[in-house]
Parts: C-alpha cells; sequence; structure tokens
C-alpha cells in the first residue's frame, strides 16, 4: 500500500519544498528543487498504481456483468480529472517538468481536489512514512548516480 501513500505524502511534503524552494539560502534552496524533482517521478508510482486500481474495477464489473443503467448521465468533469490524474504525473519523466515549481503546484493543486485530506487512509502511517522516506532516497541515489538531479544539469 505504499503506492497509495505516495500520494498523501506529496499533498504534505511539497508545499513545505516549494516554500524551501524560494529561500534565498541557495543550499537549501538546491535540495529542496531536487527533493521537488524527487518528489514529482514518485507520483508516476501512484499513477500506476491508480492505472492498476482502475482496470481491477473494469475487470470486476465485467465479470460480474455488470453495465452501466441507459439513464445514466456521465460526468464527464470527473472523468477529465481521472485522466489529469492518469496522465499529469507522467509529464514529469521530462527533466524540464520535473523540476518545475508551477507544474508541481498544478500536480499539488489537481491532487488536493481529487484526493481530500478526509479520504487519506492513514493505518499504520508511521510504517508508510519511513518507507516513503526510504524510497526517497533511492530514487534520489539513482538520480544522482545518473546525473538526472537539477543541479547537475543546470543548462538543459
Amino acid at each position: 500500500m505504499l503506492l497509495a501513500f505516495i500520494k498523501i505524502a506529496y499533498c504534505i511534503s511539497v508545499p513545505l519544498l516549494l516554500l524551501l524552494s524560494a529561500q534565498r539560502n541557495k543550499k537549501i534552496s538546491r535540495v529542496s528543487i531536487n527533493l521537488l524533482a524527487v518528489s514529482n517521478l514518485l507520483l508516476v508510482g501512484n499513477s500506476i498504481f491508480f492505472w492498476q486500481q482502475l482496470y481491477g474495477f473494469y475487470q470486476l464489473a465485467r465479470d460480474m456483468h455488470i453495465h452501466a443503467p441507459v439513464n445514466m448521465q456521465p460526468d464527464y468533469l470527473l472523468a477529465v480529472r481521472i485522466l489529469l490524474i492518469l496522465i499529469l504525473p507522467l509529464l514529469s519523466l521530462v527533466p524540464m517538468l520535473r523540476r518545475n515549481p508551477v507544474f508541481s503546484l498544478a500536480l499539488l493543486a489537481l491532487l488536493y481536489s481529487f484526493y481530500t485530506p478526509s479520504t487519506w487512509y492513514l493505518y499504520e502511517a508511521g510504517y508508510k512514512v519511513i518507507a516513503y522516506l526510504c524510497l526517497l532516497c533511492a530514487a534520489y541515489a539513482l538520480l544522482w548516480l545518473g546525473n538526472l538531479l537539477p543541479y547537475q544539469y543546470p543548462n538543459r
């Protein structure tokens, strides 16, 4: 269930990282921009998890022969929001967007509009926070080793 916790950790940590990236201290700003890029990249895992959940619901409905009622009106706004949650995090694979604070703010607003804090599942949050921090460190290390952190390629 760590992949389901990524969106919660993103919604909690990114506002702090955005504030820290606006600091005058270059060292703090650089580290927060790097962590922001890693957080955006980890959101791809949440998008994949959400794809799997939607496909599982589709298979369940198909296996149980559940069809939508004829008089049911589709909610197009909800469909657009779901598509944005599925596709927008995949754009963080592009290095320029990964470190962009406006892109992070747009992702944050989209996640807050879809996943309100009252829907967050925080059972065993202590273990999930530790696992998320380990995942964040591992992703940071992989990006550092691949020279893909924002401070390693300032001109790209």
